[in-house]
């Protein structure tokens, strides 16, 4: 099948300006290098069918860009360190993979907010995103939701294809509002912000077929959350196997904290497999191609799990000997670990 036009304009586009971005590479494995060990507060997802199904984002060291040949026999999978038989194989490239519903998610524009921390910066540059959204595919959709520190949250806009609309609809929600964050608005944020995570899962179970949910938060992740509670919400997000990008701008300043997990977005994209991109406003939409690039030429390996056991199994993808050979220097970007469980959570039917 012959690739649009589209796709090799934005390859040729996102090559170009991917040199001028400063983005932040999370979670990336090289094939050169030995197995790592994850951490023991690693997010996990589950799944709830006997096949699980695993997206995995090459790049190419030097352009990169994706490779989109792999065949399943490249590819190595281990579960808990012990290599199992790759079921299937859809590739992006050959349009087999789940079609993405991409939210676009925002924290409302608060008063006392400088604009580069959270998302009033990118109040009036909502236009600079509208050419990357025509490099969705044919039936991919979009939508917007926010999150606020007074405990509102909301999809803004159910997903769609209309582009032009979901322009429309972020400009609304970033409409600067008077509330100002204090007292306990801190701890109110958080349980809305995970509500918010819930909502977007939700809304991708209750369709057939299932989506696969790719959320882009533009923020500056001017954040912190405590990481046992961070964990629950990265797991809920997480059992769909969902995927985070995020977009800051380049001036965004930086956090740490004691006793919190500080970049709780960042944090977010590091276990999915993903990145957070930094970039000036000139190269919002290059941020936001680059992205959806590596979206539409991504692999899914589906296997299935020895037992569906719900404890924490960890995940190891790696080319064969003669992929990497051929392939020298490649990144895959994939979750470290997967939960097998029977059923749904109550919460998202």
């Amino acid at each position: 099948m012959e690739m649009p036009d589209r796709l090799g304009s934005m390859k040729q586009n996102v090559a170009r300006t991917v040199a001028s971005l400063c983005f932040l590479i999370c979670t990336s494995f090289s094939i050169d290098s030995q197995q790592s060990q994850p951490s023991a507060q690693t997010p996990t997802f589950r799944v709830q069918s006997s096949l699980v199904l695993v997206d995995v984002i090459t790049q190419d060291r030097k352009s990169g860009l994706p490779v989109r040949d792999f065949k399943k026999e490249d590819f190595r999978l281990f579960d808990n360190e012990h290599e199992i038989r790759i079921a299937t194989l859809d590739s992006g490239a050959r349009y087999d993979t789940r079609a993405i519903t991409l939210w676009l998610v925002v924290i409302c524009n608060e008063a006392g907010k400088s604009d580069f921390e959270a998302s009033g910066g990118f109040a009036g540059k909502e236009l600079l995103f509208r050419s990357a959204l025509d490099h969705l595919g044919n039936h991919d959709t979009v939508g917007v939701a926010h999150w606020c520190d007074n405990g509102e949250t909301r999809l803004d806009l159910q997903p769609t294809e209309d582009r032009d609309s979901t322009i429309r609809v972020l400009a609304e929600t970033l409409k600067s509002i008077p509330f100002q964050a204090g007292g306990d608005s801190d701890a109110i944020g958080e349980a809305t912000f995970r509500k918010m995570i819930r909502l977007i899962i939700r809304n991708a179970y209750r369709r057939n077929p299932k989506p696969l949910p790719v959320i882009v938060f533009l923020h500056g992740d001017y954040t912190g959350q405590p990481r046992p509670e961070l964990d629950k919400l990265v797991d809920d997000f997480l059992e769909t196997s969902g995927i985070v990008f995020g977009i800051q701008d380049h001036r965004a300043p930086g956090l740490h904290l004691l006793g919190e997990q500080s970049k709780i977005l960042h944090y977010m994209a590091k276990y999915a497999g993903c990145q957070y991109f930094s970039a000036p406003p000139s190269a919002y939409a290059a941020a936001l191609e680059s992205i959806l690039m590596q979206l539409h030429f991504r692999y899914e390996l589906g296997f299935i799990p020895s037992a569906i056991d719900g404890k924490r199994h960890e995940l190891k993808v790696e080319l064969t000997k003669q992929a990497k050979v051929k392939h020298r220097g490649l990144r895959l970007r994939y979750r470290p670990e997967y939960i097998p469980v029977r059923e749904d959570p109550d919460w998202a039917n």
